[in-house]
C-alpha cells in the first residue's frame, strides 16, 4: 500500500536527483568566454615510423589537396585533404582498415596504417592531443 509520505519522498528525490545538474550548468554559465581570435587552430600530423612526416593546417582548409607516402619497398598511402578533414583514400596494405576509417577532422581522433607504419592525429596548434572536456584528475 502506498502512503501520502512514500509519495511525497519518491518526487523529492527525484527533483533533488536533477539538482547537480542545474549546478554545473550554472557553473559553466559562469565561465569567461573565450577572446576573439583564440579559437583552436587544427593540424594533422603525419608521422612515418614514428618520425613525423608532415604536417597539414586544417582549420581554414579550402579546396582538396592529394599527396602520396611511398615505402622504399613499394607500400604506400594516399592521403587526401578535403577541406577541413583528412582521410587516407587508398593504401596497398592487405586489411585496409586505414581507408575505411574514413575523414577525421576533430581534435583527437587518429587514424592508424599498422603495415604501414602510418599514423595521423589532429592536433591543435599549442600540441593538445585530446579535446579538455573538463574532467579535473588529482595527482
Amino acid at each position: 500500500m502506498v502512503k501520502r509520505w512514500d509519495v511525497i519522498i519518491i518526487i523529492l528525490l527525484t527533483v533533488l536527483s536533477f539538482l547537480p545538474l542545474a549546478i554545473f550548468t550554472y557553473a559553466k554559465s559562469q565561465e569567461p568566454a573565450a577572446p576573439p581570435g583564440s579559437e583552436t587552430k587544427l593540424v594533422a600530423v603525419i608521422k612515418v615510423d614514428g618520425k613525423e612526416y608532415k604536417s597539414v593546417d586544417l582549420t581554414g582548409h579550402t579546396g582538396k589537396e592529394t599527396f602520396r607516402i611511398k615505402a622504399d619497398d613499394g607500400d604506400y598511402n594516399d592521403i587526401e585533404v578535403k577541406d577541413e578533414k583528412i582521410r587516407i583514400s587508398a593504401a596497398n596494405c592487405n586489411d585496409q582498415v586505414c581507408v575505411r576509417v574514413g575523414s577525421i577532422s576533430k581534435l583527437g581522433e587518429t587514424i592508424v596504417c599498422l603495415p604501414h607504419k602510418v599514423v595521423i592525429e589532429v592536433q591543435s596548434t599549442t600540441g593538445e592531443t585530446e579535446p579538455d572536456d573538463g574532467i579535473v584528475i588529482p595527482s
